[in-house]
Parts: C-alpha cells; structure tokens; sequence
C-alpha cells in the first residue's frame, strides 16, 4: 500500500471481481509477488503450480487440469512496462480457465 500510497478505500475494490483501478491492481501484483505467482515482474506457472498443488496433488485430473491453466495463462499474459497490470490479467486469466479458483462471497 505504501509503494503504491494506496488507501483503506483502494483495498474495497478487491471485493469485486477484475478489472480493478490501478492502485488496487497494485496490491493484487505485490500480493502475487509474495507467493511467487509473479517473478521478475512476469506471470510464473511455477510458482503458481506451488500455490495450487496442496489443493490438487492427490487427484491427477485436477493437477493436470491447473497445468493446463497455467500453461494457457503463461502463453496469454502479456507483459507491460507497468507491472501492476498483473494484478487484473493474473486473476482474469485464471478465473476464466480454473473458475473453481474464485471464491466468491
């Protein structure tokens, strides 16, 4: 929030579903870095196959499928000058390929 002099009212937008405004987006990039989702300013399917695989590893289909899902969301991400653009593709990208991902209130 700092980085980005982002306020408590910026983090209400990630209540909502992508795209978000740029601040917030911001936070969702910085959020994806800590987990190693985001390398170097890029999308990391490896990183993002560490997230998921607790979720997945004791049934294939399910693993194969979130190989699919990040395959396809590494190949369709694009990179920008502005990393924070991350923070609406990542999200819109998986929730488009592996809905089960968004958990919606």
């Amino acid at each position: 929030m700092e980085k980005t002099n982002a306020t408590e009212s910026d983090l209400m937008h990630l209540r909502k579903d992508p795209p978000f405004p740029h601040k917030a987006a911001c936070i969702v990039t910085c959020l994806l870095e800590k987990i190693g989702v985001v390398k170097d300013q890029l999308f990391s399917k490896s990183g993002f196959m560490v997230i998921v695989g607790p979720l997945v590893f004791q049934n294939k289909k399910k693993f194969d499928h979130m190989k699919t899902v990040a395959d396809n969301c590494d190949k369709e991400i694009k990179t920008d000058e502005d990393s924070c653009n991350l923070g609406n593709e990542i999200p819109q990208c998986i929730f488009k390929y592996a809905p089960e991902l968004h958990f919606k209130s």
